[in-house]
């Protein structure tokens, strides 16, 4: 048994994924960038509304306090002004209810169906585009909708402007649906599924995102014991991305390293352990390992 590189996570959830090759395991390292529960629901709800739509926010009260998550704040200042925008309006509402503690299925409800007849009056706005996103987002987070219904909500989005911002998050919230919850696909299909959102979910034009999505391509795959060239390829994906978060782009350097290694690319790995080393700290518990083995590649024939 070789020693785990430990992949440092803001919450511990880190996970160790044995690889059987031959009579030795490869322990590859996953990092799930993984926050509170609490504050994982609010920004799933929210992050499309606020990272995308900027516009929405101006100098609407509501909207800027939505934008510093004051739920309780957001929805009594909605009440108490009168719309300049009633389709705006009415989303902010929508996006206040379903984040304003407690959230109840009386609220959940309402807000349902006001997003619903944002999509339904006008489809083709930004205030719909932001409902369809929303109505994806609760029956998935919110009501326990089946499999199909959350698959159908997400491709919605897609369906009425894959160019959108709000389409690419939603198709890597797709993807994790198509690589985790469809339990009547094969392996094979999770990742094929998964892996033909990347023209929109693999778009430049949010980077994070984009990163994200090549990440969790490959973290399902390692998850389902596959390790071969598309998985590194993926990776290497996300790191010619980029990301701003250097937890996740030390955790990428790592991945790289050690799945060249076990590939056999000996060359790649060796680079991109020295890559890794030198842009972390000797004190994290990640760099003594990574050393050894660097010089075990470095000392192989």
């Amino acid at each position: 048994m070789t020693r785990a590189l430990s992949i440092h996570d803001k919450s511990a959830h880190a996970l160790t994924l044995p690889k059987r090759t031959g009579t030795s395991w490869l322990p590859v390292m996953l990092r799930f960038t993984m926050i509170s529960l609490r504050r994982r629901v609010r920004l799933g709800l929210l992050a499309g509304l606020l990272a995308c739509g900027a516009g929405l926010v101006r100098a609407d009260e509501g909207w800027q306090l939505l934008a510093g998550y004051l739920f309780r704040d957001a929805h009594e200042a909605f009440a108490a002004n009168p719309p300049a925008d009633i389709r705006r309006h009415a989303l902010g509402v929508a996006a206040s209810l379903i984040n304003h503690p407690p959230v109840t299925p009386g609220k959940i409800a309402r807000a349902e169906s006001m997003l619903r007849d944002l999509v339904a009056t006008e489809a083709n706005d930004e205030p719909a585009h932001y409902a369809r996103y929303l109505l994806a987002r609760i029956a998935h987070l919110h009501r326990a909708g089946s499999m199909a219904e959350v698959e159908a909500a997400y491709r919605a989005v897609l369906a009425a402007d894959a160019a959108h911002p709000l389409a690419q998050i939603a198709a890597g919230k797709l993807a994790l649906v198509l690589l985790y919850q469809r339990p009547e696909l094969t392996v094979t299909e999770r990742l094929a599924a998964a892996a033909a959102l990347a023209p929109v979910a693999g778009r430049a034009e949010l980077p994070e995102a984009a990163c994200a999505y090549y990440r969790a391509l490959a973290g399902a795959a390692l998850f389902y014991d596959v390790l071969d060239a598309q998985v590194y390829g993926w990776l290497q994906r996300a790191d010619a991305i980029g990301t701003d978060d250097v937890l996740v782009a030390s955790g990428l350097r790592i991945q790289l390293a050690e799945i060249a290694r076990a590939l056999g690319r000996r060359d790649e790995a060796l680079a991109h352990y020295r890559r890794f080393l030198a842009e972390i700290l000797p004190t994290d518990n990640r760099y003594r390992t990574a050393t050894e083995r660097m010089q075990e590649l470095e000392a192989a024939p």
